[in-house]
């Protein structure tokens, strides 16, 4: 049954299930980090170095990014599809979305794989 709903024949619910699936994982991760940091509460600068630098934190929070970005691109994209009805005004601000996108998802993996 799932499989049949992700074919050619109903072509938006493989992006339907991405944002879904994208909202699930930054529901369980925003609780789950707020509640890491009210455990361990790092005070100074030392502390939240030592936090960052746990290779699962940065894992987990470079798939948090990776799906706030997709998750807002999708959303995005269905409003401008909704309230954009010039194609070319369309397409070029979607390209800029896309584009401003990419770059913080770049630059939010260089602050967790270089810091």
């Amino acid at each position: 049954m799932l499989f049949e709903l992700l074919t050619k024949r109903y072509p938006g619910m493989r992006v339907w299930l991405l944002q879904r699936v994208t909202a699930v994982y930054m529901a369980v991760y925003v609780p789950f980090v707020m509640g890491y940091l009210l455990i361990n509460k790092p005070h100074s600068y030392v502390a939240w170095v030592e936090l960052n630098s746990a290779c699962w934190l940065k894992v987990l929070s470079s798939l948090f990014f990776l799906s706030l970005c997709l998750h807002a691109w999708v959303g995005v994209r269905d409003v401008f599809r909704d309230y954009v009805p010039n194609t070319m005004l369309r397409h070029g601000l979607q390209l800029i979305v896309e584009i401003g996108l990419i770059a913080c998802l770049i630059w939010s993996v260089y602050i967790f794989c270089c810091f």
